[in-house]
């Protein structure tokens, strides 16, 4: 017996007075094939053997691969197949005039074989395996008051247990609790004025480990102190052009007048770092910069920036509000960009209307 083994995956083997051919997948199974060829034997030895065919596989993603190919011969297109791990044959996948491909809704950590033939004589060229890799759990911080962090976790297969992990810095993290699959996550042992950091880790159903790949990126969230509010229900909110501050040393003008500092076209309020500019009384402080969430009555959230501070002999003995028209908040404005629904109070207007029911400090 004459045995004829080539590295493309085809080996044949010749017996006297009858040939048999067999195809050998990337498994090692051999599979006859003897009917479905009638070309020379040596001849395809030598195509084989002057082809030199590579494969290989890049850009490996959770779903997606490119394959490249190259060989001493070139086709007019190429026909490219997929394992199937049932019928532990090639199935057809796609064909392309170019020496490469890219695969697209692959499944996650999950190992595939694909072969590249001639279309025109079925011809197998070569084969390539890889595994794509795990899908990595996206961590993100959805909203952050003084009594919690609220968190969601996405990009993970359903039924996988996604472990929550915190700590004070990133590098020493204890867990706190765990989900299923893409859920929200909430941590209600915070502490005002701390800055916590979360990492989501996605852990394997069948061994229970974590690998490399299923750790999240590190988010951080900052806690804010959570204020004390004055007796009175702050629903009016006046405001002053921001013009009035003229004083160019000052922190209030730097900012005001800052390149990053803009005027609102719908409100007609000057914004800095998407936080609207307010001066409020010196009991909430007087760090020009510093920024507040003000929640009101109607659920809705604003953000602000101190970029003055209210007088103390305008405003009550704890100096959180002005005693004349007894208000918490006042806007720093353009003139002439207010809009007609204000009517002297920013409170007329639906997205600042409401009592103010929490001041939060970062």
């Amino acid at each position: 017996m004459l045995s004829l083994v080539f590295a493309l995956g085809t080996s044949v083997s010749v017996y006297a007075g009858e040939m048999r051919m067999y195809s050998v997948d990337v498994d090692g199974n051999n599979s006859d094939i003897s009917n479905k060829s009638n070309f020379d034997v040596l001849a395809l030895f030598e195509d084989e053997k002057q082809n030199n065919f590579s494969i290989e596989a890049k850009d490996i993603g959770e779903r997606s691969a490119r394959l490249v190919w190259s060989g001493d011969n070139v086709f007019l297109s190429y026909e490219v197949c997929v394992l199937n791990p049932l019928t532990k044959t090639y199935d057809d996948y796609d064909t392309v005039t170019q020496n490469e491909i890219k695969l697209s809704s692959l499944r996650p950590d999950t190992i595939y074989h694909f072969c590249v033939k001639n279309p025109e004589t079925e011809e197998f060229l070569g084969a390539v395996r890889f595994r794509t890799k795990s899908l990595k759990p996206q961590l993100k911080v959805n909203n952050v008051s003084y009594n919690q962090v609220e968190l969601s976790v996405s990009n993970v297969s359903d039924g996988v247990t996604v472990e929550i992990y915190r700590g004070k810095t990133e590098v020493i993290m204890k867990k706190i609790g765990s989900v299923k699959g893409e859920a929200s996550f909430t941590d209600k042992k915070v502490k005002e004025t701390e800055t916590y950091y979360y990492k989501a880790k996605a852990v394997s159903k069948k061994s229970k480990s974590v690998t490399k790949h299923k750790n999240s990126d590190i988010v951080s969230a900052a806690v804010p102190k959570n204020m004390g509010l004055p007796k009175v229900t702050g629903e009016t909110k006046t405001y002053a052009y921001y013009t009035a501050v003229t004083a160019k040393t000052t922190p209030q003008y730097k900012l005001l007048n800052s390149k990053e500092c803009y005027t609102d076209p719908e409100t007609g309020i000057r914004m800095y770092d998407g936080c609207y500019c307010v001066a409020l009384g010196s009991y909430y402080g007087s760090a020009i910069g510093t920024k507040y969430r003000i929640t009101l009555s109607t659920g809705k959230n604003i953000n602000v920036i101190l970029c003055d501070q209210k007088s103390n002999r305008h405003t009550d003995e704890n100096h959180q509000y002005a005693v004349k028209n007894q208000d918490i908040v006042e806007f720093y404005v353009e003139k002439g960009s207010i809009p007609n629904g204000v009517r002297g109070d920013y409170g007329h207007l639906e997205q600042f209307s409401g009592k103010i029911v929490s001041i939060e400090k970062f």
